[in-house]
């Protein structure tokens, strides 16, 4: 199976370096226009399913990216950024382990990772074809989905760009457990 991941386009807080967490978000022009853009790149690929997060910014790139298949897509909650706590809706910050503890800690969005990995490496194909699936949804938490997908520490993880996408490769019935990995910060936005 072919999990393709794809980060919303850029939103109106991201120019103001709002730390958005689970605020709905809203595409500026710049984001609509690279939806459109990944749209065309993803055209021709046929989705099983495709997913998103239910907050508003990924909703609103799906709905643009989705348009060749039909419009159909499926909100995942798994999908969601890190719940930033009070700090939500203030500015970008350094993620550390200081945060305030209504935050989302790094454990607990690893593991969201994890379980989100784990339920779609149980869905297969139509008679056994390579699957594609399709899931859009948010900077950290991409970020933190590849690295417990590749067992390594968040700073080994490129940040993904708005609407950019990025494929990765999962078998049937793969187990993912964070036990083997390490909490570590990064740069949240």
């Amino acid at each position: 199976m072919k999990l393709y991941i794809a980060r919303h386009g850029q939103t109106e807080e991201n120019v103001q370096r709002i730390l958005q967490g689970q605020m709905p978000g809203h595409l500026t022009e710049t984001g609509i226009r690279q939806a459109e853009e990944l749209r065309e790149k993803l055209r021709d690929i046929r989705f099983e399913r495709i997913l998103t997060s239910d907050l508003l910014r990924a909703v609103d790139t799906t709905r643009i990216i989705s348009e060749p298949h039909g419009g159909q897509f499926e909100l995942e909650p798994l999908l969601r950024e890190r719940d930033f706590g009070i700090h939500t809706g203030g500015p970008y910050i350094k993620i550390s382990h200081d945060l305030d503890p209504s935050a989302e800690t790094m454990e607990q969005l690893s593991q969201r990772a994890a379980d989100f990995l784990n339920k779609v490496s149980m869905w297969r194909g139509a008679e056994g074809e390579e699957c594609n699936l399709l899931a859009v949804s948010h900077g950290l938490f991409l970020r933190v989905l590849q690295a417990v997908y590749h067992n390594v520490e968040i700073r080994s993880i490129e940040k993904m760009e708005n609407a950019e996408v990025r494929v990765l490769h999962l078998e049937h019935d793969m187990h993912f457990d964070i036990s083997l990995q390490k909490e570590t910060g990064g740069t949240a936005n």
